[in-house]
């Protein structure tokens, strides 16, 4: 093994820290999963997700290898080249985009199980020697805890175990881990608190529907700041109701850990679209009008004693807003003030995380009304017309300094009866705005008449038809195995119970 040498102590520090990190929620992850009938793909999901985060990595990958090929994938983000070119990558490689590329092998001894890669922004005067020893330190937690998922297993040798969770023709049918009343089908996605995964309910004569299951994070599930921002999702998501936001189901705990359950979005996040395409003027404003609906229900909202929640979402970006295959797009996320659960790890070069869509009241610390959330959707709406975020300066500091202070002119690319719109929406003071959303939304319908719903609907499955084949796919399987399950009993899935540890 290499001696590392640290250029500061902070930088052995931060490193120390972030090792340390990986190998506890290694063991949480691992624990969960065994524990509650999910499987690989769900635990690495989260292991990807939580160490991109940990680096800030703003993409990533773990790409698993059986006796003939892949047998499971996870992509996080935008790599910006293909995920199995760059399996077969190793060290720090740069992309053409300019960010690097930490491949690092995943291996137990001579045999090769796949390859972890994390997409990390910054210049590096080392050439990202140290982050490279830190993602390789990160490849050796998967490797173990891969191994140790195993060997609990039914399996034969390693590879062949590996082979066993090749995906197959029917990913829906067969026995699956368990959270409450629901039967978990496949990840969704995993974000800073929790993870969502694809379930579904299970009622008389086998009847039911497919969901999205949102759960805390393993590690992060001892928490009390965690549980208590989850247990307000909960409150203010049922209390919420229209078209344009999320339906929320039901709420519950099992084996000790909180679940929400809401309605399966069937479609693709506002910022993947804008990556993938530039939507027309009308397609953009449908997109954003839409939004803008929800919004103002849930500016509305009153509480059980009818009194209003003064609901402000705080923290809206084109990630929180789901355009669906039918062409309907739902706000996610309202009223939940992300919190930075994950500990991060600041190494020489690495870039951290912008805070690009404040409002200057949210910059400056300052209360916040609904008009802060308006704020937000000028910013949303600027970056889908221009294709650059407004005051993105490469720096979190300098950044908010932006958001405060600095005036934007009118692009070419923007009419000005759009650009008046955006003006008032971006006006550096609440006072200065829209009154609410609605008064916005009905702005931008007479600045550029929207799109209807199934033009959007279509341009979605034409930028993404492997996503939307997908949900037909499960769609299918789902109400196939429900017509069948009257006449065959429910599979049963053998227990294996969790070790203290992962054995290493």
């Amino acid at each position: 093994m290499s001696i590392v040498e640290f250029p500061s102590l902070d930088a052995e520090v931060a490193f120390l820290r972030g090792l340390n990190a990986v190998v506890r929620m290694a063991d949480d992850i691992l624990e969960d999963c065994l524990e509650r009938g999910l499987d690989l793909d769900a635990a690495v999901d989260v292991f990807l997700t939580q160490c991109a985060r940990l680096v800030h990595a703003s993409a990533g990958f773990v790409c698993l290898r059986g006796t003939a090929g892949p047998v499971l994938t996870r992509v996080l983000g935008q790599l910006s080249v293909d995920v199995f070119e760059a399996a077969s990558w190793k060290g720090p490689q740069r992309l053409p985009d300019g960010r690097m590329l930490f491949c690092a092998p995943l291996a137990l001894g001579k045999l090769e199980l796949g390859t972890l890669g994390l997409v990390v922004e910054g210049c590096f005067d080392d050439g990202g020697r140290l982050v490279m020893k830190l993602v390789e330190a990160i490849g050796d937690q998967l490797d173990n805890a891969v191994l140790a998922f195993l060997s609990l297993t039914d399996g034969r040798s390693v590879l062949e175990r590996l082979d066993d969770i090749a995906p197959v023709d029917d990913p829906v049918t067969g026995p699956r881990g368990r959270i409450g009343r629901y039967e978990l089908v496949t990840p969704l996605g995993t974000g800073g608190m929790a993870q969502v995964l694809v379930a579904r309910t299970r009622g008389p004569e086998g009847l039911g529907r497919l969901v999205a299951l949102k759960r805390i994070l393993p590690h992060l599930s001892s928490d009390p700041t965690i549980v208590k921002q989850f247990l307000d999702e909960a409150r203010i998501g049922l209390r919420l109701s229209h078209p344009n936001l999320v339906t929320f189901y039901d709420f519950g705990e099992s084996q000790g850990a909180y679940y929400l359950v809401m309605e399966l979005v069937r479609g693709v996040d506002f910022d993947r679209l804008l990556k993938t395409t530039k939507p027309s003027p009308d397609v953009t404003v449908a997109i954003v009008v839409q939004a803008l609906h929800g919004l103002h229900a849930a500016h509305l909202a009153r509480g059980e004693d009818g009194a209003p929640l003064h609901l402000v979402h705080r923290d809206l970006s084109p990630h929180n807003l789901m355009v669906g295959f039918d062409g309907r797009v739902k706000v996610l996320d309202f009223g939940v003030a992300k919190a930075r659960a994950q500990r991060t790890v600041t190494l020489p070069g690495i870039v951290k995380g912008k805070p690009l869509y404040m409002s200057p009241e949210q910059a400056r610390g300052q209360r916040l009304d609904a008009r802060s959330d308006l704020f937000s959707m000028g910013l949303i709406l600027y970056e889908a017309f221009t294709g650059v975020r407004a005051f993105d300066r490469g720096d979190e500091l300098e950044s908010m300094h932006a958001i405060c202070d600095d005036r934007l002119s009118r692009p070419s690319s923007i009419s000005l009866s759009m650009w008046e719109v955006m003006e008032v929406a971006l006006s550096k003071h609440p006072e200065h705005r829209f009154t609410n959303a609605l008064q916005m939304a009905e702005a931008l319908v007479e600045a550029c008449p929207p799109a209807r719903d199934g033009e959007v609907g279509r341009l979605m499955a034409t930028h993404f038809p492997e996503r939307l084949r997908g949900f037909e796919r499960l769609e299918r399987v789902h109400l196939s195995s429900g017509s069948s399950a009257s006449t065959s009993p429910a599979p049963t899935r053998q227990r294996v119970a969790a070790p203290d540890r992962t054995g290493r």
